[in-house]
């Protein structure tokens, strides 16, 4: 259950950074070529100036993906999943996986108690992201990211902007209350599509069974391989910005994350 609940988090994070980022240099890159067009003399030098704009966002981009995702990925993830399994080894203390059985219900209170304890449900709050530690690296950690990096960052005013206004709005209420309804639409996705197929037939079932399942599914609920060679070829990673295509594609239930009001309020917000 580990896997599974950690892979609910870290999905729902980079889904919702990733929605920031991207409407934020989405917007950036707009204005900026609606402010070229009304200075631009002619059609021929339009077209060389995006040319040349595409080209730096792509770079600026780079930069941000780097940045960002180099602490959540190296630090920030390992770190909540180890919480995670701190608090459904709590709960779980005193059951037996090899002689107990259990219910629909006993799974569903498990998940809601490691969510009342990961994201403080019920505890007062500033009105901000629990899950905040886990994303925003502490100051003073992009000085030990390397030189390289950093000389990347403060030379690219683009990719500055970018980082500035993600942790700005990562540290509003606005995202916290839509990260809350995310992972609402995602374990909602899980009881539907894991838990409700695994108790379809049955009330009660091992729980060495139960345990087996959801380490079987914990990737699978969220990304599906290929269905064809040419699909693979035609996703060319996060916004074409990746050299290499992705392993596998999001499932259908994205488009329920980005159909949600307060997805749509957060990314007309940071465009």
């Amino acid at each position: 259950m580990t896997r599974l609940v950690t892979t609910v988090y870290a999905h729902t994070i980079v889904f919702l950074v990733l929605t920031v980022q991207v409407n934020l240099l989405g917007g950036r890159l707009l204005r900026e070529e609606q402010d070229e067009k009304e200075l631009s003399m002619g059609q021929q030098q339009q077209q060389i100036t995006s040319a040349g704009g595409a080209d730096r966002y792509r770079t600026s981009h780079q930069i941000v993906l780097a940045k960002t995702y180099h602490h959540l990925f190296a630090e920030g993830i390992p770190s909540l999943a180890k919480v995670v399994e701190r608090a459904v080894g709590e709960i779980l203390e005193k059951w037996n996986v090899l002689g107990d059985a259990a219910s629909l219900r006993d799974v569903s209170t498990w998940i809601d108690r490691v969510r009342d304890a990961i994201e403080q449900r019920g505890a007062k709050t500033d009105g901000l992201s629990p899950l905040l530690k886990f994303v925003i690296p502490p100051e003073g950690e992009s000085e030990e990211d390397g030189r390289t990096d950093e000389s990347m960052e403060t030379t690219d005013e683009l990719a500055r902007y970018i980082l500035d206004e993600t942790y700005d709005l990562l540290e509003s209420p606005n995202f916290a209350n839509t990260e809350q309804q995310c992972l609402d639409t995602t374990f909602d996705q899980m009881r539907t599509k894991v838990l409700g197929k695994l108790f379809l037939s049955e009330d009660r079932m091992p729980l060495a069974t139960v345990v087996t399942h959801l380490q079987k599914t914990a990737v699978s609920t969220f990304h599906k391989p290929p269905s064809h060679r040419d699909e693979m070829k035609n996703w060319e990673g996060i916004l074409g910005m990746m050299e290499e295509p992705l392993p596998s594609v999001p499932n259908d239930y994205l488009s329920k994350l980005e159909r949600l009001e307060a997805v749509v309020n957060l990314a007309d917000v940071c465009f």
